[in-house]
């Protein structure tokens, strides 16, 4: 049997291309995060970027990298276990632990890793890990590195402490971790942090909380623990750099012991290269300036709030939430790449999402604090000025 006999016979992408509906890897000239970007030679609104508090370009965090490469250099060419752990590393975990309230901070080369070994060192034979049915491909995965050491993983319903409490109670003796986004990234909506946190105080279960697209946003810019008023009681945070801290890399946040454990045991840890000084220095400074605007509101929330009631007064079919996400929903996968590209040509660049089968398909859009009133004026009218093409006719309004 030829393993490689599925990768020839993979044909979408070819095909997507072929009648000019591939929507993936754009390729942009200069910076892809802020609110406009180049793509193809043309000035672009950018609704997709994750850069939530406009700092990837900011010149404190800019200068905090060159200053970095100009000291350390490039890489730390190694693991943090042997010889890449930098003075740098540990001065952005004390921070990061300081800001939301946990005694140690570990920092990992992505978000994603930082949930893969969390996940799989903590969970093992006898154990079990509850997921939201739609967390993160990072906790998922995470949770099946658990499973292939003898866990049992379970899926509890989206956003529902009740499902959870009914799936513990029917196995109290056993350790559970409870997994959950803090801010689902493709729905945009909130999880029920505080209720989570009682249902897993009843059982004794641990909690961990993914809050890569709440932390910087929400809470005074520590997140939705601190929002839900649950400061202190969600025993596991992590986060990633490249959302709202405009960097790369992430970090686990939790007790001093378990920080310990994990830096000798999490393999994602122990076998990958530390996070490079650039990408550490950049998530420091951006820390600083959150912490610096932590008592203002994130200009990201508003301008969601404004583009959410636009989209939907037009006809579209707006998921409500709350976060700077707003997916908008499409009958068919034809229908949203159409959408996306005819967005595109008109200078409006959104993110196109494949869900898996039966669920939808949407665009994701996304809100930054750069994302000042012209520039979502002008937004707002290429989607109206395309409605008649972009919306399904159910959805069409008067």
């Amino acid at each position: 049997m030829d393993l490689l006999k599925k990768c020839r016979a993979f044909t979408w992408a070819d095909e997507t291309r072929d009648v000019g509906l591939y929507p993936f890897y754009p390729a942009f000239q200069g910076p892809a995060g802020g609110g406009q970007v180049v793509l193809d030679g043309a000035e672009v609104c950018m609704l997709g970027s994750n850069d939530y508090r406009a700092l990837s370009m900011s010149a404190q965090v800019i200068g905090a990298a060159q200053d970095a490469i100009a000291l350390y250099g490039t890489s730390v060419t190694g693991s943090r276990l042997l010889n890449g752990n930098l003075d740098l590393h540990e001065n952005l975990e004390a921070d990061l632990a300081d800001f939301f309230g946990y005694e140690a901070a570990l920092i990992f080369s992505t978000g994603y890793m930082t949930n893969l070994g969390v996940v799989s060192a903590l969970a093992g034979r006898g154990d079990q890990v509850f997921l939201d049915e739609k967390a993160h491909a990072s906790l998922i995965d995470g949770a099946r590195l658990a499973e292939a050491s003898g866990a049992v993983v379970r899926r509890f319903a989206h956003t529902d402490p009740n499902d959870l409490a009914r799936q513990l109670a029917a196995s109290p003796s056993a350790a559970s971790l409870v997994a959950t986004d803090g801010v689902f990234s493709m729905e945009g909506d909130l999880a029920p942090v505080a209720d989570l946190v009682a249902v897993c105080e009843d059982f004794g279960a641990t909690l961990l909380v993914d809050d890569a697209h709440g932390v910087g946003v929400f809470g005074r810019g520590r997140g939705v623990i601190e929002q839900a008023g649950v400061r202190g009681r969600v025993p596991l945070l992590t986060l990633t750099f490249a959302t709202a801290l405009a960097s790369q890399g992430g970090a686990v946040l939790a007790d001093a012991k378990t920080i310990e454990f994990l830096r000798h045991t999490s393999r994602p840890q122990i076998f990958s290269a530390g996070l490079s000084p650039a990408d550490t220095a950049a998530a420091h400074a951006a820390l600083r300036e959150v912490r610096r605007r932590a008592e203002a509101e994130p200009a990201a929330l508003a301008a969601a709030a404004y583009l959410r009631r636009a989209l939907d007064a037009l006809g579209y079919d707006v998921v409500d939430s709350a976060s700077p996400v707003i997916p908008v929903r499409f009958p068919d996968q034809l229908s949203m790449l159409s959408a996306h590209r005819l967005l595109a040509e008109h200078g409006v660049h959104t993110n196109a999402v494949l869900p898996p089968a039966g669920e939808g398909h949407q665009l994701r859009i996304a809100c930054t604090d750069a994302h000042a009133p012209g520039l979502l004026e002008a937004a707002i009218g290429v989607f109206a000025s395309l409605r008649q093409d972009l919306l399904p006719r159910y959805r069409r309004a008067a």
